[in-house]
């Protein structure tokens, strides 16, 4: 029967289940229209349906971060409405929230990269159709081509993951994480299908196989995705009952519960229900344990949803009639408090509050049927203590009974450590050695990684053992550099670039990428151990990035030139000067500096500007562009005259007419840090000088120019002094310059 639904009625339950969502209609009232009665809230919608609407709502191009938000939030009211006034179970809630993430992931990634051979997978509670309401979203890109293509499909993957995470005034749509993939933080934001086959047959753990029983393709091109499913199907399963998987995963399952239990004082300050004992959590794993270690005789068990995947083991009697019951029963109640929890504020949070007012609110947004009449807090904890101990006694007995136990094993990073030696005892005796006097202890978990990767590079491992003084470079590098640690792990080869000076023989950009980030890693290491003075590392870093910008001026007049008209009468050579200002024109360029540089053509080949703005954004995507091979430094073209608003490429005329009478104080500071770093240098050193000039007689002696300084910087102290110290703090770099 379709009932009339009031504004009223609709208010009052966002207001009392949703504080997001009810300030949201506020906002726009006219949300209200999409429900006018109950027949709208009486089905769900699927992706199919969400995405026609939001593709037609959209204007051609990239959407906006902002727009794919709002319209997340709009869906989230409807599906919210059919949740609390009982028009939708829980695994219907999930599914469509599910629908919803698999909406706005496929319209962007089309707008995009559209008819791409690239897979968006989805797993975790995503990649199940088990989604909360703030959950993070875990995603794997992976696509079908040659390495050649990985760097149109990386900026593919970043640029959605940036639309779908990115956080704007109507709030972010997803959180994306990709540690999931390949090699995790320490992988390529997408992989090739035949790298990834190669990856799961060969150095997947455990734990990345038993994730996969989830995984699904979400948007992009299903062909890759499916492929590599399909591969990895047999990998997953079992085919006989092998407790060796389990016993591993229970142990980092135990380690989780050890360290909750040290930070949690009571049953209910601050309890999270999904990774405390019996918790969401522990349902998951067990299912996900018994799928695996039946699913290569029984595929009917494998299915990626809980609450189905419990129900097939219970078809198939592996787990009791009452066991399925309780099991069910804990999943949902707890999933229902998870929801609760989750939408008042958008947030992500597992955590019981911990005042009794807060609890009995918690209560009387729970559905009737969990709880029964008159709510409480009190009711509710018992409920939940009550289903805990349930899963966690039925989790006992089916699993934790049949593997040993793990309490009192060595820490983690102690493990590590010792597989790491005794394998290097065999192979490389001189590494084992030099480890036992100075053990890894922070870069102990990124140096197994690397250890992995060595056994696919037995020349690179041949070549560490047989050289104690660069062994010490590299564990200086796992113990003080993150970031060079995950370098060297995701491409042991890295080795010959410490050891000695890569050739500087580049033909294209890639080649130019490849060298630019060896040499860093040589200087940066040698910089590490501490043999190398810091400006002498600066000089040396400034060097590298004149070498790269340079390259890419030459390679940019090559790629241009090819499609200009020709015209005998204008020759390219070196027309136009590349300025650096900065740190870059100081010579203290530093890895993760940015360069500023600012574009200059001489005034009597003003009639050429076009051609050389087209030079200056070839420069600039060479040198900024993100790829397989990394990101060389980012450029900056904010100094110039004008700022955004003047033109990418500026006359000689433009610039001294602009700080003669148009420019900032602290804009004629900037150019006393100027040099020419491309182009035509001979040129420059003319050009430079007449700025200086200008700048000497326009600010040098004027009292003025101090005092608009001195409130600038006092300005930039207060606003970013804190966040930034070493450079906005008292005494900063800033102060210095």
């Amino acid at each position: 029967m379709t009932v009339t639904l009031q504004r009223s009625q609709v208010l009052a339950s966002l207001a009392e289940y949703s504080r997001f969502l009810s300030d949201a209609v506020r906002h726009h009232p006219t949300w209200l229209d999409d429900f006018p009665d109950s027949s709208a809230l009486e089905h769900g919608l699927s992706a199919r349906a969400m995405a026609n609407t939001l593709d037609s709502l959209l204007p051609a191009g990239v959407p906006e971060p902002g727009t794919l938000a709002l319209f997340r939030k709009r869906q989230l009211v409807r599906i919210l409405l059919r949740d609390v006034l009982g028009f939708a179970s829980l695994p219907a809630i999930a599914e469509e929230l599910s629908n919803l993430a698999d909406a706005i992931i496929g319209v962007a990634f089309e707008r995009i990269c559209p008819a791409s051979t690239m897979s968006v997978i989805a797993l975790g509670k995503l990649g199940g159709r088990e989604l909360n309401y703030s959950s993070d979203i875990d995603l794997m890109f992976v696509f079908n081509g040659t390495n050649a293509e990985r760097e149109f499909f990386t900026k593919a993957a970043i640029d959605l993951t940036r639309v779908l995470s990115a956080y704007t005034p109507d709030g972010i749509c997803y959180r994306v994480d990709l540690r999931l993939r390949p090699d995790g933080s320490l992988g390529e934001a997408c992989i090739s299908l035949d790298a990834a086959k190669q990856y799961y047959a060969t150095r997947a753990r455990d734990w990345e196989l038993q994730m996969l029983i989830k995984a699904r393709v979400c948007g992009g091109d299903g062909n890759p995705g499916r492929e590599l499913l399909e591969f990895v199907e047999p990998r997953i399963y079992s085919s006989t009952l092998d407790f060796s998987a389990v016993e591993a995963l229970s142990e980092t399952r135990e380690r989780i519960h050890e360290k909750l239990t040290a930070k949690r004082r009571g049953f209910r300050s601050g309890l999270d229900i999904k990774l405390a004992r019996g918790g969401i959590r522990d349902i998951e794993f067990l299912v996900q344990c018994l799928q695996r270690l039946h699913g290569g005789r029984e595929p009917w068990v494998r299915h990626g949803g809980t609450l189905l995947a419990l129900n097939r083991l219970a078809n198939k009697n592996l787990i009791s009639a009452s066991e399925h019951a309780r099991l069910a029963h804990a999943y949902e109640f707890l999933r229902h408090l998870e929801h609760r929890l989750q939408f008042w504020d958008d947030r992500q949070t597992h955590s019981l509050p911990a005042g009794n007012d807060d609890l009995d609110s918690l209560a009387r947004r729970m559905p009737v049927t969990e709880i029964g009449p008159r709510p409480s807090g009190d009711k509710l904890l018992g409920k939940l203590r009550t289903c805990l101990d349930n899963v966690y006694e039925t989790y006992e007995r089916v699993i934790h009974s049949q593997q040993p136990l793990y309490y009192g094993a060595p820490a983690i990073t102690d493990r590590v450590e010792t597989n790491a030696i005794r394998f290097l005892d065999q192979r490389a005796p001189a590494i084992a050695a030099i480890l036992q006097d100075r053990p890894l202890r922070r870069g102990s978990e990124v140096f197994e990684a690397f250890l992995d990767r060595m056994l696919e590079d037995p020349s690179s491992l041949q070549m560490l053992n047989s050289n104690a003084d660069l062994t010490s470079v590299v564990l200086d590098i796992f113990e003080n550099s993150p970031y060079y640690a995950g370098e060297l792990a995701r491409r042991p080869s890295l080795l010959e670039a410490i050891a000695s000076p890569t050739d500087a023989r580049f033909e294209d950009a890639t080649q130019l990428r490849q060298y630019f980030r060896r040499e860093m890693l040589r200087i940066q290491a040698a910089s590490l151990t501490g043999t190398v003075p810091i400006f002498e590392t600066l000089g040396q870093t400034s060097d590298l990035a004149d070498t790269a910008i340079s390259t890419a001026y030459a390679l940019a007049i090559q790629e241009v030139s090819k499609t200009r008209p020709q015209d005998g009468s204008y020759q390219q050579r070196d027309q136009m000067m590349v300025i650096a200002l900065g740190r870059l024109g100081m010579r203290e360029f530093d890895l993760g500096s940015d360069a500023d540089l600012v574009f200059v053509l001489a005034d009597d080949h003003a009639g050429e500007i076009t051609f050389w703005t087209r030079v200056a954004e070839s420069m600039i995507d060479i040198i900024s562009a993100y790829t397989g091979d990394g990101v060389m430094f980012s450029v900056d073209t904010r100094l110039r005259p004008s700022g955004r608003e003047g033109t990418l490429v500026q006359t000689v005329g433009a610039c001294c007419e602009y700080l003669a009478h148009r420019a900032e104080a602290w804009e004629g500071i900037t150019w006393m840090k100027s040099r020419c770093v491309a182009g035509n240098t001979a040129r420059s050193i003319e050009f430079l000088h007449e700025l200086q000039q200008v700048d000497w007689r326009r600010y040098g002696q004027s009292g003025r120019s101090r005092s608009a300084l001195r409130e600038m910087r006092m300005r930039l102290e207060s606003e970013q002094g804190s966040s930034n110290p070493l450079k906005a703090g008292p005494g900063g770099y800033y102060d210095i310059d």
